[in-house]
């Protein structure tokens, strides 16, 4: 097993036959009965350890966040960003143990069912509550996770006498007493999510579907479509692919129109203004429409920030084809709503008048107007690939260290 990237065990719906993924991935394929399902849910997925000691009455799941991911924070510094791994306790009760520590390293994980026998704590802490655990200045303003994984981890414990035990590691938590107890059983339990198997076929054409096992979006080649699931259906996504002749891959990128209300930058000469970019604000880019730009797939903190700034600044324009080409795509795995949580960030990056947007920033709140995929063309030179109209690079091997994110 990776250290890193912990697995799960399923089981086909279909043939009932055990499937291994990674916490990560979402496209469940059964070697057994040729099975290809997409997993959906609408909360953060469950997990849980297998086999805990005592008999099943007995049983307390705990939750845990599971973060792993790039974490940033805003400061009048600027952006500082730092990749984590790392585990939270998601309930404030005292004596429990703060992280799950390497457990999960060394055992595999089974999808938590909302019939589990036993008692499921809720979470009370939230996610975004959990966030200052992750480190970061302490003066932060803006802090986000823009990661592969967030799941809740349910530790099993059970109650022996007056004592909570650990039904993993087998031992009692110390310094438990009886008003722990009494406050640990009083906490409500959450049974209010499901997982759900949608069929990997294209609804426009019932072709099979594309994509690699942590993809967000799966492709049709059949009828040219794209599609994502963020909840328990597929729902078609716009694309455009900006195809080069010469062009040795296409990296997927979300470009977003945002509505922000509470700040002057709907232009792209609201940002030229704001950025002090070398470019008159004309009255043609005042009627310009500003796109934020994100990667659609997973690359290191900095990198990604860095993309983030560049593609905005640049405004990538050309008329995208609604066809795939028939060289390499690398997959899109990040989700557009983990794309649209780093517009402050690139706000915040790129803006010269760093007093006055900092007193801005905590009160943002960008929504979602327009997203579309976009496919941009790359040529490989020798261990980089290079964006055929602006120049920038991106290491082959920054790519692949993301597909292990």
């Amino acid at each position: 097993m990776n250290g890193s990237n912990w697995e799960v065990e399923y089981s086909c719906p279909q043939c009932g036959a055990p499937v291994i993924l990674g916490e990560a991935d979402r496209l469940l394929a059964c070697g057994f009965c040729r099975t290809r399902l997409y997993l959906a849910s609408r909360t953060a997925f469950r997990y849980r350890f297998g086999g805990p000691s005592g008999t099943s009455s007995e049983i307390l799941y705990v939750p845990y966040w599971r973060l792993r991911g790039s974490a940033f924070s805003v400061d009048l510094p600027g952006v500082l960003s730092r990749f984590i791994d790392t585990s939270v306790l998601a309930v404030d009760l005292p004596g429990i143990p703060q992280s799950l520590g390497l457990r999960p390293q060394t055992m595999r994980l089974k999808i938590l069912s909302p019939d589990e026998t036993g008692r499921i704590l809720g979470p009370s802490v939230s996610l975004k509550e959990a966030m200052p655990a992750l480190g970061g200045s302490g003066a932060a303003i803006h802090r986000a996770f823009i990661g592969e994984t967030t799941s809740l981890v349910y530790a099993p414990f059970c109650m022996q006498g007056g004592d909570l035990r650990d039904a993993v590691l087998r031992r009692t938590v110390p310094g438990w007493t009886s008003g722990m107890s009494e406050d640990l059983l009083s906490r409500p339990e959450d049974r209010n999510w499901r997982v759900s198997f949608v069929p990997a076929l294209c609804p426009r054409c019932g072709w099979d579907l594309e994509g690699e096992k942590d993809a967000v979006v799966l492709l049709c080649r059949h009828c040219d479509s794209a599609w994502s699931c963020p909840e328990e259906k597929l729902q078609p996504v716009t694309f455009a692919v900006f195809e080069k002749e010469k062009a040795d891959a296409y990296l997927p990128f979300w470009r977003m129109r945002m509505k922000i209300e509470e700040a002057e930058l709907n232009s792209y000469a609201d940002l030229v203004r704001e950025a002090n970019l070398p470019k008159a604000p004309s009255a043609v880019l005042e009627e310009k429409p500003l796109h934020f730009w994100s990667p659609a797939f997973k690359i290191s903190p900095a990198l990604f920030l860095r993309w983030n700034r560049g593609m905005t600044v640049f405004q990538p324009e050309a008329e995208g084809k609604e066809t795939f080409p028939g060289t390499m795509l690398h997959p899109a795995n990040l989700p557009l709503s983990e794309a649209a949580e780093s517009i402050v960030l690139t706000i915040a990056s790129l803006v010269t008048d760093k007093r006055r947007w900092h007193s801005l920033l905590p009160r943002l709140n960008p929504r979602l107007e327009e997203a579309v995929l976009v496919y941009h063309p790359f040529v490989a030179e020798r261990a980089e690939l290079v964006h055929a109209a602006m120049g920038l690079t991106v290491d082959r091997r920054a790519l692949a260290f993301g597909t292990h994110l």
